[in-house]
């Protein structure tokens, strides 16, 4: 098996997770003028599967993140070397959707001739990520799932020396711990909620990199799906398990995929902000279920072409800078 650090299917993942997120937003756009799909209709209920894009993304993080550890020969000293590098990563995209999220309700006040004030501490919990430990709310509601990424990058560099170790015994209690965390720490604000998602990529690591053998990991994946059923609910536990199992078995390595992959967290952090105003634009035209799905279809078209230009321009020199840190 070797210690492989490419796996392109991650790519072609990353892009559908990223759909799936656009998918059940734009399914269940609703505004003044009603709701762009009924709840009853079938496009409302097989959109609502696409929250699962989530942990797929949950699952691929929980594998990349020790993967890359490994990879650079991580140890505790290069904390703020890797907190860095991951910080200005994600961070600057996400200042800059947030940017143009405040630009565009800035836009809207004036047309609604209202009042428009940025409040600098909700700014400044942001840009920290601890929005929800205190009264206010993200300005885009997507942003939730990076303070728990976040969060797992703090803890996966704490405990990776305990889940690379070379006693057998101390890898294997650190992935029963934190997995018991799941039950002790209820909070779905905290890392830990989602700790059996996570583990999922973490037994896969283990696995790929020849520290856990095929049947620990089989065996892994079994008491991991039964947990996350317990904890977090069966759409999930199937997602992160067909994720795993995808990364682990399948290899798909297609430009048009990779490029997909490439600009998966561009089109997470944009998508409302493009596709979910073109919808409160043209709602109020559709009449029927069928001019409902060519404009969400419009929609997610135009979230791509958009997030594209933002990968180019915004995320990509924002992951250059990123490789350069401590290099």
């Amino acid at each position: 098996m070797g210690n492989k650090h490419y796996y392109p299917s991650i790519n072609l993942l990353r892009g559908i997770a990223a759909l799936l997120v656009c998918i059940v937003h734009f399914t269940g756009h609703a505004d003044l003028n009603g709701r762009l799909f009924e709840e009853s209709s079938w496009t409302f209920q097989l959109g609502q599967y696409g929250v699962n894009g989530v942990y797929v993304f949950f699952v691929i993080t929980g594998f990349v993140i020790p993967l890359s550890l490994s990879k650079s020969k991580f140890v505790l000293r290069k904390l703020p070397r890797f907190l860095a590098k991951r910080w200005v990563r994600i961070e600057i995209p996400y200042i800059a959707s947030m940017i143009a999220v405040l630009f565009v309700g800035f836009l809207f006040s004036l047309k609604n001739n209202e009042a428009f004030t940025i409040e600098i501490a909700r700014v400044f919990h942001h840009i920290i990520y601890t929005i929800p430990f205190t009264e206010y709310e993200w300005y885009n509601t997507i942003y939730w799932t990076l303070a728990i990424e976040f969060q797992y990058y703090i803890l996966i560099a704490l405990i990776f020396p305990f889940l690379v170790a070379k006693n057998v015994w101390v890898r294997l209690a650190t992935i029963v711990l934190f997995g018991a965390s799941s039950i002790i720490f209820k909070d779905t604000n905290l890392v830990f909620h989602f700790a059996p998602v996570f583990l999922m990529g973490m037994v896969l690591f283990l696995w790929k990199t020849e520290q856990m053998s095929l049947e620990l990991f089989a065996v892994f994946n079994l008491l991991l799906f039964a947990l996350t059923i317990w904890v977090n609910g069966l759409d999930i536990a199937i997602a992160g398990v067909l994720t795993s199992f995808v990364i682990g078995f399948v290899e798909i390595n297609k430009a048009i995929f990779n490029r997909f992959g490439d600009i998966s967290y561009s089109l997470y952090l944009t998508h409302g902000l493009v596709g979910g105003n073109l919808l409160y634009l043209l709602n109020r035209y559709t009449k029927t279920h069928s001019s409902s799905f060519f404009l969400m279809l419009g929609a997610i078209v135009l979230s791509l072409v958009v997030s594209f230009y933002f990968w180019k321009w915004i995320e990509k020199p924002s992951k250059d800078i990123s490789k350069k840190i401590g290099a």
